[in-house]
Parts: structure tokens; sequence; C-alpha cells
């Protein structure tokens, strides 16, 4: 009886883990299919590929139809296949960038045509005419020289990033998007951000950062609001990208300044992976011209070098699932920053102080001390002097709504008692129509007139 009860607790925990097993199976194969249709939804885009088209000639210049031409991906080893037509025309849309290897196969009369080394990048719309020979005089032409694939129905202004130049020009922080700053029509925007939210930070042609579109793989990577650039993949997984300055076509939209369009890497036949790791230390690198620190017992700011300490590492590798059908990709990127803040801006209530400045004003104004001594000296030099109490009127003012948003308050937050208006508008209503806290008659001048 206890041999069964412990044959019956097997078989109860086996079958256990094999219906575990069985749902997380399911569950792989069911992300693994959400995955994919994710990428051939990125890839139905259009944005994120390249396109080669041309026409297939014979010794004479004449096309040739019904001619085979086979792309075949370096990297991947994924085949296109078109078929020239009666005035040899050929294209091949929707080609994901890279090298290809370009096969054109015209039959029995021709020799087999070859060219190894056409790069297509992306947004490229590129053109490519082989041009056969007779099979009489040898049986297959190797193109090792020829020049590369030229745009010729290209209507944008573009420039593409290549991984070669991502690769090796310097960066500081790994913010690969800043090479579009590499053209000379790209500049950094300086126009105020909309509250808290950043804009692409990226003037196209002189348009504002707002109207920059960014996307990822044909995916729009910006918010709906300010075109604030969502995160993106590590520099490491990027493999190249183009920046489209002006005359792009609809299917990019929502830009009204230019466009950046990022291809990631995919992965190939062959395995590949890097590791790397950036450390920044206050103890080995130069002070910042900002950092200081006031000594307490002479208020005298010293240059030191604050604590700082960023840290930078990622790792990625690719390969095959399986050859030539299936492959994988995979990106990680962490930073790490911990420093203290170098500015002192605001300590003691930036300095301001309040006071009364002379009986001609009866109420108390927040200005710093010098500023205090320097009115309480001029009316004590002139007495009462209009132009004078404007003056000292709009100094204090300044400061209040800089610290406190409201010209009718003092820097401790008391109200300011006005009792007077300037052309009608109530005092009491503060900073909304900002009047100024003293009487200004009218027909009376307060300052110089040139």
């Amino acid at each position: 009886m206890g041999l069964r009860n412990g044959v019956c607790g097997s078989t109860s925990i086996e079958s256990g883990l094999r219906f575990r097993w069985t749902a997380l199976q399911r569950f792989v194969a069911t992300l693994m299919l959400y995955l994919l249709a994710g990428a051939g939804m990125a890839n139905a885009q259009g944005v994120n590929s390249a396109t080669l088209s041309g026409t297939v000639v014979d010794p004479s210049g004449a096309g040739v139809k019904g001619v085979k031409v086979v792309m075949i991906n370096a990297a991947t080893g994924a085949g296109r296949t078109s078929i020239t037509d009666d005035t040899g025309r050929y294209s091949l849309v929707g080609l994901p960038p890279g090298q290809y290897k370009l096969g054109v196969d015209a039959g029995a009369n021709f020799a087999a045509y070859e060219n190894p080394s056409i790069i297509l990048t992306v947004g490229e719309n590129a053109a490519f005419d082989p041009q056969l020979t007779l099979k009489g005089q040898q049986q297959s032409v190797v193109v090792t020289t020829e020049a590369a694939a030229i745009e010729t129905t290209k209507s944008d202004v573009s420039q593409t990033v290549e991984q070669r130049r991502i690769d090796n020009l310097p960066i500081n922080g790994r913010g690969y998007i800043n090479f579009t700053l590499t053209n000379s029509q790209t500049t950094r925007d300086m126009a105020p951000t909309i509250g808290p939210a950043p804009n692409s930070g990226l003037s196209v042609g002189g348009a504002r950062a707002r109207g920059t579109a960014v996307s990822v793989d044909g995916a729009d990577a910006v918010d709906n609001s300010i075109n604030a650039i969502r995160s993106t993949i590590s520099q490491e997984g990027v493999q190249e990208f183009q920046l489209i300055l002006s005359n792009f076509s609809a299917e990019y939209g929502r830009a009204s300044g230019g466009v950046i369009n990022i291809v990631t890497k995919g992965g190939g036949n062959e395995f590949h992976g890097d590791a790397f790791g950036y450390f920044r230390n206050k103890s080995f690198q130069a002070r910042n011209p900002f950092s200081g620190e006031v000594d307490p017992s002479s208020g005298i700011l010293d240059p030191v070098k604050q604590a700082y300490t960023r840290t930078q590492s990622g790792l990625t590798f690719g390969g095959p699932i399986k050859k030539d059908k299936t492959f994988y990709f995979f990106s990680y990127e962490y930073t790490q920053r911990e420093e203290t803040g170098f500015s002192s801006i605001g300590a003691g209530n930036f300095g301001l102080t309040t006071g009364i400045v002379s009986p001609c004003i009866p109420f108390p104004l927040t200005m710093t001390q010098d500023q205090l001594t320097f009115y309480t000296g001029a009316f004590a030099a002139s007495g009462c002097n209009p132009g004078l109490e404007q003056a000292a009127a709009l100094t204090a003012a300044s400061s209040n709504v800089a610290v406190n948003g409201d010209m009718n308050k003092n820097i401790d937050g008391s109200v300011v008692p006005i009792s007077t208006a300037l052309f009608g508008i109530p005092g009491v209503l503060g900073s909304k129509f900002f009047p100024i806290p003293v009487p200004c008659p009218l027909a009376t001048q307060v300052n110089s007139v040139v």
C-alpha cells in the first residue's frame, strides 16, 4: 500500500511537470509568433528598407527580356528574385539594408553575371544596370571594380550615417543620434522646451525641433505631442540611420523639419557579440569649471572637485536560430550616474531683503542689501522724486516676480499694502496684470527723453 502510494505520488509530480513544460512551450511559441509578426509589420512599413532597380542590357545596349535577377543578402543568405520585362527592366523593393550579391542568369546565349559587392543603405532607391556578354566569349563575368549603384530618381535631400562612422567617430555618452550634427544643415535646437517635456533637440534646416520625426525600424519613435524622442536602443544595436533633410515623401508624415530613420541590427548566419564598459570618476578626470564649495569661515567659493561617478556598460550578441531562415540579435545597455549639484543659486533667498527706503514709499520693498542702501541714500539726497520712486518700485517688483511670481508680495510672502491703481487697474490683481505699486501721475515726465 505504501509502495502504491509512492508510485501514485511520483506519477502525479511527473504529470504536473509535463503540464508545466507544455504550457511553457506554448507560451514561448506564442511569444515568438508575436515577435515575428511585429518584425513583419515593421518591415512592411517600407521606410526602413531599400529598393534596387535597373535594366539588364546586352553588348549592344538593348534590354534583354526574361532575365532572372537574384539578390542574396551576404549576412543572412536570404534571396530575392525578379524577372525582367519586355524592356529589360527589373525591380526589387523592400530589401533590408546591407551588402548583397547580385546574380544575373540570361540563359544559354549570355555569360552569367555576378557582382558580390552591392551595398544598399536605408531609404535608398538605387539604380544598377548590368551589361551582359555573349557566352561564346567567356562563361561568366564576375565584377569586382564596377561603380556602386546610384540613385537617379531620388527626390529627397538625405544623408546616411553608416555603421563605420557609428563605430569609429567619437561621441560623448554614446548618444548616436547626435551623429546627425555632422551634417551642416543640422544643429542643436536652442528654443525653450514646453515645461518639463523635451523635444527632439535637433533643428534640421532651421526648423523647430518639434518638427523633427524619428523612426526606429519603421515605427514612430516620438510622442504625439511635442515630438520628444522616446527611449531608443543601444548604439551597439544600430546598423545605420538616414537623415532626411527635405523633400521627403508622404510615407514619413508628421515632420515639418527633418526625418531621422534608424535601422537596427538583426543577426546573421555567423555568431557575433561584444561587451563594453566605460567608467568616469572624479579621481581621474578634470574638475568641472562650475564645481566648488563655499568656505563656511570666509564665505569664499573654493574650486573643489565634487563627487562624480558614471558607469556605462552593455553587451550584444546575435546569430542564427536556423541558418538562412531565422536569426536573433540581443542588445543591452545600462547607465548609472551619481553626482553632486554644482550650483548654489537661491541660497539665502538670493540675498534679498525687505525694508523701507523712503517715507515717500510708505511700504516695504524687497531687493538686495546694496540696492536698499543705494535707494535710501538717493531719497535722502533728493527727497520725493516720481522718477526715483518709479525706479525703486520696478527694482523691487522684478525681485518679487522672480521669486514669488507676484510683484505685490514681499520675499517673506507678506502682501504689500497697495491702495493705489495704475490707469484704473486695481492693485489687488497682483501678477495677473502687473500693476506698478506707486502712483504715476499722467503727463508727468519721470525720465529723460531724447
